[in-house]
């Protein structure tokens, strides 16, 4: 069994405010455009470090998201996010959620709300 479950946009929407949500993409992106009640951690930085996978780590547990708390990953279209997944299975953490599809795919329904900079709109 894989240290993380693979969900859809029904999953993520099904759970927001009820499960932590983690943008990994870069802060302009993030602040762009994201699914409410994200937090942006971002993949890029850690991956600057020795142990991107400790950092990462590191970074989770600072925002409250601990080795076997559940939370949904994503990022713009998928990899990211499933190497970020795979970073921190290597560091304890065995209920993330991937989400797959990732932003590309939460914004092809337009009922779907997005949030930018401090603001929520549905487009």
């Amino acid at each position: 069994m894989s240290a993380y479950e693979v969900v859809d946009a029904h999953y993520v929407e099904e759970h927001i405010g009820k499960m932590p949500l983690v943008d990994v993409r870069p802060t302009l992106r993030f602040d762009t455009g994201h699914i409410p009640t994200a937090v942006n951690i971002r993949l890029d930085v850690a991956q600057m470090t020795d142990d991107a996978g400790a950092e990462l780590a590191e970074m989770f547990q600072d925002h409250g998201i601990g080795q076997h708390d559940a939370a949904i990953v994503y990022c713009q279209c998928g990899p990211h996010a499933k190497m970020a997944c795979e970073l921190l299975a290597g560091q304890g953490y065995d209920q993330l959620r991937l989400y797959q599809g990732s932003m590309d795919d939460w914004v092809k329904d337009p009922a779907r709300p997005v949030e930018t900079a401090g603001e929520s709109f549905v487009k």
